[in-house]
């Protein structure tokens, strides 16, 4: 069973190439989602603002993602993955983005720094690859897309880099719908990527995300169908953090 698909469905939605002005991400905003499948809980997700630091002379948001299967989960299939993001803060471009992968047996750990002005990124091997302009991360251009106008029946598209693959994502907006998540009613706006190539942890495909109808745009409730099932991330508003067993 995909669970790895949690982490990308937490962090991953493309946007447009344009910086809202006048907003900013809420410095300190914890969210934390139940992951289930086919009504069975098999994990649990966190996305979380850390803080405004300097990077390399920079100021810029510290962005963090992490997921993790609950531990009946774990006799199956261990996940233990990790996403760290820097954006500049005045023109909310990708600054780097860290990547630690531990799934089952598989394992992996990827840092890219981009140089913006030069178009180019560098990953931990020292290997240079060419970027698009304004290029942003996966995980940076999740928060991204929630300080945008979201408008019913309109799209949006983004410039995504993922190692040294770089590609334009696509986001439908849909309509309006009000839903329960954990016993509270929700206004929200349907969103849903177009994945024209393989993200970070999922193969092609779309998923579907609820976005409360407001200035947050928190993602309260997340889908994504698999060969066996669909996978639902919900977020419960009362849980500060993920468990520690």
């Amino acid at each position: 069973m995909k669970i790895k698909i949690l982490v990308l469905m937490l962090c991953f939605l493309p946007i447009n190439n344009c910086f809202s002005e006048n907003k900013t991400l809420i410095v300190g905003e914890k969210l934390v989602f139940e992951v289930s499948w086919q009504f069975v809980k098999v994990g649990y997700g966190l996305l979380e603002v850390k803080g405004i630091e300097d990077y390399e002379g920079k100021k810029a948001y510290h962005i963090y993602s992490e997921a993790k299967s609950v531990p009946f989960f774990d006799v199956f299939y261990k996940v233990r993955d990790m996403n760290e993001a820097w954006i500049d803060v005045n023109s909310f471009h990708s600054l780097a983005f860290l990547q630690k992968i531990k799934e089952g047996r598989y394992k992996r750990e990827r840092m890219t720094k981009y140089d913006q002005k030069k178009h180019i990124g560098t990953n931990n091997k020292g290997e240079t690859f060419n970027i698009f302009d304004n290029a942003l991360d996966v995980l940076s251009a999740f928060y991204w897309v929630r300080l945008q106008k979201l408008e019913p029946g309109k799209a949006l598209k983004v410039n995504v880099n993922s190692h040294k693959k770089n590609y334009i994502m696509y986001i439908n907006i849909y309509g309006r719908e009000t839903i329960n998540v954990n016993n509270k009613e929700y206004k929200t706006i349907v969103v849903e990527p177009i994945l024209q190539d393989q993200g970070i942890f999922m193969q092609k495909g779309t998923i579907k995300i609820w976005l409360t109808d407001d200035e947050k745009h928190i993602p309260v409730k997340m889908k994504s169908g698999v060969s066996v099932g669909n996978i639902i991330a919900e977020w419960n508003e009362n849980m500060a953090n993920i468990p520690e067993k």
